[in-house]
């Protein structure tokens, strides 16, 4: 097993992600590289004009993806942070163990601004960098405040370029975001899976993160929210349609499954049609009028269908599903054309102070040892602290590499940290001898060949920082070479042998420290799966809270517990996939958290397509006495799994006291509800199905035995 998962991690070294390829950005942050450095050769000030490259090469990795207004927000932050670690760095660099403290000050921080955001957390790290690199050249004060200048000239000068592509940019992120939504929706109405649901909940989770941290026009925004919730209510739809098309045993009897098959298929092109108009929509373009006529003609079909449908045994339930997803079209299409007033939901009405104090309370919920985030930033800061001291200590020119290698290669968990030293160690070799070659091989007096590969590494390095790591470790080392042989006019091949060995030094160094303090994710996995079960349960408590008071509820109340969903799925999945990486056996056994993600993917399809019945108006009665005591039964059986989850004991116990299953009323109702299967509306077959997606988890953790729930086999 352990070597199964090595194996699988050393493979993650050579995945490549291809939607990771961000070749504007790169082209982008590579001009802001480029204007300085040719500002410093016209002027002779080469040395200066690096280092205004240097704030530009960091703001650009700042501004590499997310919303104008986050990216704006970020390079500020990183300017500034990038310029004070400039200025303490040249300041502190004459005193050894002033900077050793420094620099492990700072390490600490950096780790810890991964628990406000992901952005942060990279600032941080890239700044702690320029600190090790600066404190090996001192300054008086003097010198230290014009270094400080430079870079935060760079880091300006970036920021303006971001925004003046911004300007001539013809689409936003916030339009790509819900683009994207459309798309996915297109995907999973034209082959439903649960690898193509997962994808199009977490576009549906970054298009609502994008549209609350955006400072667009407000008639763009509030259109864009518009498509969003449009997609959120044709979403519940398809997966109805879907459970359906596969035969689910809820559904089977209240639709035809080669009719819902052909209705999704037909539908998958006008998803995808809206995902490509969506930013002509925003705008108001008339170039996006021919997909209104579209939308309209859509609409105007699948009701022509579904009126076709009546009378017809078995198509003329799925035929509602159908009426309603046209009249949902229908209906975005009034409103695109023309616009209510319909305001912006509150969430996206936060302002910077809001923005600011999420991001303090953020970071206070970390300082806990229980934390992941405070774990890892304690072993960036140890281990840097080693490094630097290691960087006095030993007699290597370059030894300031160990705590820089250290100090990229340390993430919060094992597989992240295990396959970036892995990759690491593979693109500095290579950069190394790439940078070497070429600077050995072509001859360069006045600068202009190291400044023209500065500008061609730059702009790979942003280019290559999301599609794989070994070849980004290659462009940022082979950049850091030419960087620093600009400044230090040393033999190229001695150098090199000193970085190799320093940087071999530095990835052992990270890799012990995490092995003798790890933070296995397994350790954290339990809770994401509880976490998960716990807003399903909440979802579960809204949908059948709106039969239980008479067919009424919040519509905004139930999209929140539907995002919340959504998020809480996503990230436990992740840690799943983590959690399968690692060479440490988790606490619960793998194909247990596995039927847990699958278990409750079922029941949010189940819940979607409830919930879609709700809207049709086809399930407006309250609930009977029998189905009110299985839904008590099934939020307590989801309590209960939450708490065993969080018990965190190696054997998953759902119910300690056994009341659960010595509840034969409960089992007596769904054998006479199972017995009048034909007779059953899609609320009562639906709480069976629910009742039987505990029952199989609860038989794979061996909490029943195989005599009890006989009915389950039937799931």
């Amino acid at each position: 097993m352990i070597r199964r998962r090595t194996w699988r991690s050393l493979y993650a070294v050579m995945e490549r992600d291809r939607a990771g390829l961000r070749v504007l950005p790169g082209l982008r942050n590579g001009l802001g590289i480029l204007i300085p450095l040719v500002w410093g050769l016209n002027s002779g000030h080469l040395l200066s004009g690096i280092g205004v490259a240097v704030g530009a090469l960091v703001a650009g990795f700042a501004g590499n993806a997310g919303t104008a207004r986050r990216r704006l927000r970020t390079m500020l932050f990183a300017t500034a942070w990038m310029s004070v670690t400039t200025f303490v760095g040249a300041l502190a660099g004459h005193d050894a163990w002033l900077i050793v403290l420094v620099v492990t000050l700072c390490g600490w921080l950096a780790g810890m601004m991964l628990g406000v955001s992901q952005p942060s957390g990279q600032v941080g790290l890239l700044a702690t960098n320029a600190l090790i690199l600066i404190s090996t050249s001192p300054q008086p004060l003097s010198g230290a405040l014009y270094r400080m200048s430079l870079v935060a000239c760079g880091g300006l000068l970036q920021t303006a370029l971001m925004l003046m592509v911004d300007l001539v940019r013809p689409e936003s992120a916030e339009a790509q975001s819900v683009s994207n939504v459309y798309r996915k929706l297109g995907s999973y109405a034209a082959s439903p899976s649960r690898p193509s649901d997962l994808a199009l909940a977490s576009s549906l989770v970054e298009a609502s993160d994008f549209l609350r941290d955006s400072y667009m026009p407000r008639r763009r925004r509030k259109r864009l929210y518009r498509l969003l919730d449009s997609a959120e209510q044709i979403r519940m739809y398809v997966v109805a349609l879907a459970e359906i098309a596969r035969g689910r045993a809820y559904a089977q009897e209240l639709g035809d499954a080669a009719f819902a098959s052909e209705i999704l298929r037909q539908c998958a092109p006008i998803f995808a049609a809206l995902g490509d108009h969506v930013w002509l929509i925003a705008r108001g373009d008339r170039r996006a009028q021919p997909l209104m006529y579209i939308l309209e003609r859509a609409s105007e079909e699948l009701s022509a269908i579904a009126r076709g449908a009546k009378g017809i045994e078995r198509k003329e339930e799925t035929a509602a599903h159908v009426e309603a997803m046209a009249r949902s079209l229908m209906a975005l299409r009034d409103d695109l054309v023309q616009p209510g007033v319909r305001p912006l939901p509150p969430e996206a009405m936060q302002t910077a102070a809001s923005k600011i104090q999420q991001a303090w309370l953020s970071l206070r919920s970390h300082m806990t040892w229980n934390s992941g985030i405070f774990r890892h930033a304690i072993r960036a800061a140890i281990a840097i602290g080693i490094g630097e001291t290691l960087a006095f200590v030993l007699p290597w020119p370059h030894a300031y590499w160990v705590p820089l290698t250290a100090n990229i290669i340390l993430r919060p968990d094992f597989t992240s940290t295990f396959t970036r030293g892995i990759a690491r160690v593979l693109g500095t070799l290579g950069g190394l001898l790439l940078a070497t070659v070429l600077l050995v091989a072509v001859p360069d007096r006045t600068g202009m060949f190291a400044s023209a590969c500065i500008v061609v590494f730059g702009s790979l390095m942003y280019m290559l920082v999301t599609y794989n790591y070994a070849l980004f470790s290659c462009a940022l080392t082979a950049l850091m070479v030419v960087l620093l042989s600009l400044f230090e006019r040393q033999a190229p091949i001695p150098t090199m042998a000193d970085r190799m060995l320093a940087t071999l030094v530095g990835s052992a160094l990270a890799m012990v420290i995490y092995l003798l303090w790890p933070t296995w994710q397994h350790q954290q996995v339990n809770r994401a799966l509880a976490l998960a079960v716990d807003r399903e349960r909440d979802y579960f408590r809204g949908v059948l809270a709106v039969f239980a008071e008479g067919n009424k509820g919040s519509p905004r109340k139930l999209a929140r517990e539907r995002q919340a969903v959504r998020v809480s799925r996503t990230n436990a999945a992740g840690a799943v996939r983590q959690v399968l990486a690692e060479p440490v056996a988790p606490p619960v056994r793998p194909h247990i958290m596995v039927a847990i993600l699958v278990g409750m993917h079922r029941f949010s399809d189940t819940l979607l397509s409830l919930e879609a019945y709700t809207w049709e108006g086809r399930a407006a009665r309250g609930l009977t006495q029998e189905e009110r005591e299985l839904v008590a039964w099934i939020d307590r059986a989801l309590t209960a799994l939450a708490d065993g989850l969080r018990s965190g004991e190696r054997e998953l116990v759902i119910d300690r006291t056994g009341e659960l299953w010595g509840r034969r009323s409960v089992q007596r109702h769904v054998e006479t509800l199972e017995m009048n299967w034909r007779e059953l509306d899609v609320i009562a077959r639906a709480v069976v199905r629910l009742y039987h997606v505990i029952q199989t988890l609860a038989r794979l953790t061996h909490e029943i035995d195989s005599d009890d729930g006989e009915a389950a086999s039937t799931s």
